[in-house]
């Protein structure tokens, strides 16, 4: 028993002297192992993509919108989009019926406006510059667009082509825009457009 006796004190004496130890203070070689966090660096600026075409990744960029056309908005009154154009615009407005108007300079043959009842009413692309409000734009193929369009996108017999197709894309909330492309018999698109309906389904534009 006092042999038992001796070996708790000690264990008891040991324990105490632990206590009262102060942490250690690392060594300078085990101050050198830690690695030291990099030094913060800036990302990179991302690259910028040129007026009318979308990055990769990213949201279309350029003028074509659902709502409307560079500073132009669907529904505005002739005035108005004479007003917001800034520059001339070809083509005589005479009556409420279906008239078409088309920029000047070099914008000439990038966009052709519908007016009706003496307001923008759809908007015409014949060129591959502009790029559709989604993603589409001239010279795509049909693959391409339902690719870019898998959930709205109806496909529908070319009047004057029997080989040709239109992809009619649906808005996405009740009484917006629709997206028009036309497809020829190679499968590609020639045209596209967005308006509200009717106007949006004239064939013929304002012919």
């Amino acid at each position: 028993m006092k042999q038992l006796g001796s070996v708790m004190a000690m264990g008891m004496v040991l324990a105490l002297a632990a206590c009262e130890r102060t942490p250690e203070t690392p060594s300078a070689d085990a101050e050198a192992a830690v690695p030291t966090p990099a030094a913060d660096t800036a990302p990179a600026a991302p690259a910028t993509a040129a007026p009318g075409t979308a990055a990769p990744g990213t949201a279309t960029q350029g003028p074509a919108r659902l709502d409307g056309y560079g500073p132009v908005a669907l529904g505005s009154t002739l005035d108005e989009v004479r007003a917001a154009w800034r520059e001339p615009l070809q083509g005589d407005v005479a009556d409420d019926y279906c008239h078409a108007l088309r920029p000047e300079g070099a914008q000439a043959e990038d966009v052709i406006f519908m007016i009706e009842g003496k307001r923008l009413v759809r908007y015409d692309v014949r060129n591959d510059r502009i790029v559709a409000p989604g993603g589409g734009k001239v010279g795509m193929s049909l693959g391409q667009l339902q690719t870019l369009y898998p959930d709205r996108g109806d496909l529908t017999p070319h009047k004057y082509d029997e080989q040709g197709h239109n992809l009619r894309v649906r808005p996405a909330t009740e009484g917006g825009a629709l997206v028009n492309f036309e497809i020829n018999g190679d499968g590609n698109v020639t045209a596209w457009r967005v308006g509200k309906t009717p106007q949006v389904d004239y064939v013929e534009g304002c012919s």
